[in-house]
């Protein structure tokens, strides 16, 4: 009897045990990491994410490499002096500060005969220079990017700052407002408020009023530059018409966090006549 008892005691343990079956591997999964035993969960991709941005080392010399015809430009705030070379110009300003146009620091030397503007960011740098006697008057402008800037691969983003040239005769002053769709990898812009103002003494010209000049958009390339066409920014007088002027712009994405655009432009100006003058300016603008 006792033997009997024994023998459907084990029996029925044996069917219950038979009876637990294994989970499936989905719900194995759920419960422990596949990747511990070199799986890969259904579901999941072992492709990883695209970068959102991309480093830009910083310049590989001292100057900043800068873009343009100017080789230096440094300027001593405690002294107040600026120090400008270009290929036969070697030359120091002092400050102009009744000439500033918002970021733009004007400088000039004692004679007026050399005049700058310049601007130092975050991470960026434009100098505009104009110089000579009449009829040898040389314009010219350079900008270059301080230190490594992080360029974002997504999104986008607005800039707004100041904008300041030279012509032969005049100074030029107006406001800078940049969109760049870093997704895209495209920029535009605009110089609104673009007023002549005599130079030396920097009176506005009131006779001679400049239409909005218009940054086509462009390319920014991988390294954060651009370049592109002008459009508009023609003298909008009324007693003789002149044509739309045509001109071409490059610049960069500069500062840690690319918080700003910095760059150049070169517009010629032309009467029906068949005269002309060139309008060459800088910018810097920030987020």
């Amino acid at each position: 009897m006792l033997l009997r008892f024994l023998i459907i005691f084990l029996s029925f343990n044996l069917l219950a045990c038979a009876s637990q079956v294994d989970p499936p591997v989905e719900i194995i999964c759920q419960l422990e990491t596949c990747e511990e035993t070199g799986g890969t969960a259904q579901g999941t991709s072992a492709e990883e994410e695209a970068p959102t941005s991309v480093t830009i080392p910083e310049p590989a010399t001292t100057n900043d490499e800068l873009s343009g015809s100017i080789i230096t430009a440094v300027f001593d705030e405690d002294s107040q002096v600026f120090t400008l070379t270009a290929l036969g110009l070697d030359t120091q300003l002092a400050r102009f500060p009744s000439a500033d146009f918002g970021r733009m620091l004007a400088m000039r030397d004692v004679a007026g005969v050399h005049n700058a503007y310049f601007a130092q960011g975050e991470g960026s740098k434009i100098i505009i220079y104009s110089g000579g006697m009449a009829g040898s008057v040389r314009n010219l402008a350079s900008f270059g990017r301080i230190g490594a800037t992080e360029l974002p691969l997504v999104g986008g983003a607005q800039f707004n700052g100041d904008y300041a040239g030279f012509t032969t005769t005049r100074r030029i002053n107006g406001r800078a407002h940049i969109d760049v769709d870093f997704k895209e990898a495209t920029l535009s812009g605009r110089i609104t408020q673009r007023i002549f103002r005599q130079r030396p003494d920097n009176i506005v010209d009131v006779v001679n009023p400049l239409s909005m000049l218009v940054l086509e958009q462009t390319t920014l390339k991988t390294d954060g530059t651009f370049g592109g066409e002008t459009g508009g920014g023609q003298i909008v007088n009324g007693q003789e018409l002149w044509n739309p002027a045509s001109g071409s712009f490059t610049g960069l994405i500069g500062g840690a966090n690319a918080g700003e655009v910095v760059g150049t432009v070169n517009v010629t100006h032309r009467t029906p006549s068949g005269g002309s003058f060139e309008e060459v300016g800088g910018f810097l603008a920030t987020r």
